[in-house]
């Protein structure tokens, strides 16, 4: 891997340069986008369109600015997030059209290759062949794929399943944003930023696994809109209310005292005020824990939905797979007051 600097190009690189849910929502607002797109459609993490004889078509795009300076472990980066996508629709992702900005310049060449490096190690090791893409070149190096599958419908999991006495897991734990901005203020440990990046790098694979487990009755990525954003995103689609408890989610050590220093992307303080209409914090929660939860992440866990009496064979099933899992809450029927999120210490 060779180092290049590339985040100097870009004010926050991976999920933080995301536009806010509010500006994405005034942008659809357009009337022409509305015409144009495909009727009844329901927002996921794919597009997920029936295609006949009992399967769906999947398909999903993501692309970002570079979240670290080494080109070949951004491109890897940004792969994973991409497929993810996919994995947290409980299906393999098949096939990927990779999109590269290059900076100008003479190095334009050797960052490509770099970011290309890194996107084909990711869809090697997580089984999406490369069938083609487009390169342009650009103020600041950007990297992403298209990425699309073909799966039994039956196997599909979506946000809006998750029912009353489901138990939540996690299977990852929060703070990369919050430990990619402190690293860039100089506030972080080599140790905890290296516990960063095996979080970063690692893929969410084993949601694919997920999908024929009908006792996982909800699943998507924590990604750019933080542990409190997708939460109600899945509490609004399935009617519910989703209560977790602070203190049994995971977070990247270090991550927690940086928040409370101040090294908190742009992007979670927009989302704490987009989400917290919703949400009924504990008192006690003081403001740092409350961005924790909002922390922009990059290739972020699974927010898994489990019947009880499945959880022990969900349990396993990601112990074998070699993928962590915390239980961070329960699923409770939607609270009249209209909460789609509670968070107890």
């Amino acid at each position: 891997m060779t180092t290049l600097n590339l985040t100097s190009y870009a004010r926050h690189g991976g999920c933080s340069c995301k536009l806010g849910t509010d500006g994405l929502a005034e942008l659809l607002t357009v009337p022409e986008v509305r015409v144009a797109s495909l009727k009844d459609l329901a927002p996921d993490d794919a597009a997920i369109m029936s295609i006949g004889g009992g399967r769906a078509l999947l398909t999903s795009v993501d692309f970002q600015n570079a979240i670290v300076d080494d080109a070949a472990l951004a491109g890897e980066i940004a792969a994973r997030n991409a497929l993810s996508d996919l994995f947290a629709c409980g299906v393999q992702p098949l096939y990927a059209d990779v999109m590269l900005v290059v900076p100008y310049g003479d190095s334009a060449i050797r960052i490509g290759k770099e970011l290309m490096r890194g996107v084909a190690l990711a869809c090697m090791e997580d089984g999406c062949a490369i069938v083609g893409g487009h390169t342009i070149q650009g103020e600041m190096p950007v990297v992403g794929l298209s990425v699309t599958s073909i799966a039994p419908i039956e196997c599909i999991k979506r946000k809006s399943g998750a029912q009353a006495g489901d138990i939540l897991l996690l299977t990852k734990p929060l703070g990369t944003g919050i430990a990619i901005a402190a690293r860039q203020q100089a506030a972080f440990s080599d140790t905890d930023y290296a516990g960063a990046l095996k979080v970063l790098r690692t893929s969410n694979r084993v949601g694919a696994l997920l999908g024929e487990h009908v006792g996982v009755t909800a699943m998507t990525d924590i990604t750019g809109f933080g542990l409190l954003g997708h939460m109600s995103e899945v509490a609004d689609s399935s009617r519910v209310t989703l209560q977790l408890r602070l203190g049994d989610v995971p977070v990247l050590p270090g991550a927690l005292n940086a928040a409370r220093d101040g090294a908190i992307p742009v992007l979670a303080t927009d989302n704490l005020r987009t989400y917290s209409c919703r949400c009924d914090f504990d008192s006690s929660l003081r403001e740092h824990e409350q961005l924790l939860l909002c922390d922009p992440q990059t290739n972020g866990g699974l927010l898994i939905t489990v019947r009880p009496e499945a959880r022990d064979a969900v349990l396993d099933a990601l112990a074998d797979a070699g993928s962590g899992a915390w239980m961070i809450g329960q699923v409770t029927a939607r609270r009249s007051d209209g909460m789609l999120v509670e968070v107890a210490r």
